[in-house]
Formats: C-alpha cells, structure tokens, sequence
C-alpha cells in the first residue's frame, strides 16, 4: 500500500450516492418509522440518496449475515434490480457479516458506525477534527482489514518494508497501528495548548450546550454570543468545540460552550477520540441540554443525550432542559425555558436564568476595610460581581458587598498584602473573618 488513506474505506465518493437502506427491528420490536427517518437523514448527510428500502424483524441477529441468508439474496436482488453498489444497515455488523454480505450482494455494506465515521469525515473542517476522525475510522477498521485484502499471499523480506514471511494484512495493520500511534502524539500536544487556554479562563462560569444533533445548539451559541460559528440544517454541522464570552447585564460574564451533537448508539471509537473534545461538557458548572421542540421524537433523544452525559461522567452536572425551535409549528410539549435561536423568542429570559445560576456559584461577602487604594479596588472588582461599595469620605474605610469567582482565600491573601485592618462576613455565615477590625 502506498500510504494511509487506504487503510480504510471511503463511504463519501460518487458510490454511496444511490442507497440501498435496509433497517432491521430486533427483539420483537416493530420497525421503527423516526429510526428509518433518521438514517435517511444520516445518508443524505453523508452525500447519498436512499433509492430504495428493505426492512426486517427478527429476534436477535443471524451470526452469518446479520439478515439471514435468505433475505440477504433477496437485498442482492434489489441492489442488482436497481443497478446500486452500496447497501447500509442501520445496526452494526461484525468483521465477518460485512464480508459475507458483500461477498453474496456483490456491493459494499456500511454499517451504521461506519456510515457515522463518514458522515464526521465529510464534516471535519479543522487539523484537529480531521485527526480525531482519522484516528477512529483507523481504530474501527484495523479488525476489518481481513475482508478488504484477497492478496494475502506471502511475500519475502524487504528493508523496512516487510519481514519474512510477512503479509499484506500484516504491513497494512502495522501501517495502521504506526499511523494511529503518531496521529495520538500530535493530538496531545493540541490538547496541551488547549489545557492551557483553559487555566486562563479559571474562575469564569462555564456553560456547555450539549444535545442532540442538529437540535440547534450552534445557532444558539450565534444568537448569545454573536460567535459566527457555522451552523445549519445537517447532522453533526459542528464537530469542534467553540467557546465563546457572554457578557451578563449585572456586569459578570460566562463562558459558554458548543461541541459535537449527540446520536443514538454514537460509535465508541468517536466516544474515545473525542474525549479531549467532550472534557468541557464534564468541566462545565451548568449544562444546557439543548432540545428540539418541533421534533416528534424529543423525548426519547433527550433520553440518548442523557445516557451519552453519563457515559462521559458529565451526569451528575447540574443542567437544565431548553426547549428550542417554538417559533415552528410542530412545537409542542415544551417546557418552562422555551425559546427559538432563531428569531431571538425567551433569549432574554435565558439570559436571566444565566445571571441567576451564576451568582449563586459564587462566593458572596461582606468587606471592610480601613482603606481601599486604586489597584485594590480594581482587583477587586476584576475577580468578582460588586453589588455595593460604600466608600466613607471622612476615613477612607469602605465596605464592600460583592460575589467573588474564585473564592474567599483568594480575597484574605489580597487583603493580607494590601491593608493592615479588615474584614470579611460571608453570606452564609454569622460571623466574619477579621484582622485588626
């Protein structure tokens, strides 16, 4: 092989434009019509037409072909019938059953992980999206390689090359196993740079918007924050994460969050390299779970976003249900946080529910001090949300209510350097901590 990029399939070039769909119900479920819906979706979003459909029931899975043999030679005769080479499944199919149906239909077989693989590829815009979606179709295909080679003949040994006796299989294996080796080194030394942008944001309240694809966090993110991030009416349109600033009326500010959207059964491979990706939903101090109120479907996706978050170990996070999209007709069932980021309907309500979530994370006191100097004050005022400051024109002393980021000791320390008499009453407390007052 001459390089990486073979190491694994393409499902975006002109094959997978026309699409044999075929969706299989198991467990004794009947088939699903909002699944079906969604893998056109998924399909169209991988830039492919659905052309025809096949559907099934069956109690568990066949170990052979997944469909049984029978009614893989009937999906053989469809595509064969409408003159297709690709077939997807909606589930996801083992080394073997994608080889054998491809053996039998003569076409190529995309699961549903792969066809979710693809779907991140055609969407990836940045080096660090494309690395991470590099790395997880290399870690789902490396056990499928088998069925994508028929010269597994044995060659001699080669310099750097191929040991004896050594196959095919085994060069484009060891290719791929070095190829995700370096992708995993460049990627960690982006995450570095991205640790460090977060510390500077240390003490700033952190928003994540999570949800499932195409609920409309993007546009949301646009709409309070002015972010100019790209969004529209596709399937995973953002794969990067994008913080932006809000500033709030009482004069504090948060930093909120969009990443990648959630599907049902999102491929572990995506899970695992986009971990460094997802850490600022877990480091968040409020989730906003982004939900489409036009979506017939919106409760059993909120359930998917749900079970994803606990995946994640961002569940125990506080976060609160917004109802997105009222401005369409289809809207219903939504809650009391109901808005559209698209024509501006209950942002101000959200923002005040910011406002409110923010001060009460932070550590509110009362100050007194014998004397406040300018660059005091103005530290002061730069680490946390000044409700009051009383300066006394006689004596200088000032008293100060004010909700700080990063709490108490951060203040004493200051305080100790800075003046010789204080005092500080915490919100909650009864008593206060002093020196000399």
């Amino acid at each position: 092989m001459s390089n990486h990029q073979t190491l694994f399939r393409t499902v975006t070039d002109e094959l997978l434009e026309r699409v044999l769909l075929v969706s299989v119900a198991l467990g004794g479920s009947d088939i699903d019509p909002a699944g079906i819906a969604e893998m056109i979706r998924l399909v169209e979003s991988a830039s492919g037409e659905v052309v025809s459909q096949v559907t099934q029931k069956r109690n568990r899975p066949d170990g052979g072909f997944f469909v049984g043999k029978g009614k893989a030679e009937e999906i053989a005769l469809e595509a064969e019938g409408l003159d297709l080479t690709t077939i997807v499944i909606n589930c996801n199919l083992s080394p073997g059953q994608v080889n054998r149906l491809e053996e039998l239909t003569k076409c190529k077989v995309i699961d549903r992980t792969e066809l979710i693989l693809a779907i991140f590829a055609v969407q990836a815009r940045t080096p660090q999206a494309k690395l991470r979606i590099e790395l997880a179709q290399l870690g789902y295909m490396l056990p499928r390689l088998s069925g994508m080679w028929h010269h597994l003949d044995r060659l001699g040994a080669g310099i750097g090359t191929r040991g004896p006796g050594e196959t095919q299989l085994e060069v484009d294996r060891r290719r791929a196993r070095a190829r995700m080796s370096s992708i995993e080194k460049k990627l960690e030394a982006l995450d570095a740079g991205a640790k460090v942008r977060h510390r500077r944001r240390a003490g700033m309240f952190s928003v994540t918007l999570a949800g499932y694809t195409n609920s409309g966090k993007s546009t949301l993110l646009n709409k309070l924050c002015d972010a100019g991030v790209h969004s529209e009416d596709r399937l995973f349109a953002t794969l990067d994460t994008t913080s932006r600033r809000l500033e709030l009326p009482d004069g504090g500010s948060v930093i909120i969050s969009d990443t990648v959207g959630f599907i049902d059964k999102l491929p572990k491979s995506l899970l695992s390299s986009f971990r460094s990706t997802l850490d600022v939903v877990g480091e968040a101090d409020l989730i906003l779970l982004v939900a489409d109120a036009a979506d017939h479907d919106r409760l059993t996706k909120i359930s998917t976003v749900v079970e994803t978050l606990e995946k994640i170990d961002a569940g125990s996070i506080n976060r609160i249900t917004v109802w997105n999209k009222c401005d369409l007709i289809e809207s219903s069932g939504a809650g009391e946080m109901s808005i559209s980021a698209l024509t501006g309907e209950g942002i101000d309500k959200l923002i005040d529910l910011l406002q409110m979530k923010r001060r009460e994370a932070l550590d509110w006191c009362t100050v007194k001090m014998d004397i406040c100097n300018g660059e005091l004050e103005y530290w002061i005022r730069s680490n946390s949300i000044v409700d009051s400051f009383i300066r006394d024109n006689n004596s200088g002393a000032v008293e100060i209510v004010c909700g700080l980021y990063l709490g108490l000791n951060h203040l004493r320390k200051k305080l100790d350097r800075s003046c010789s008499k204080w005092s500080v009453l915490p919100g909650v407390a009864d008593t206060g901590i002093s020196k000399g007052m």
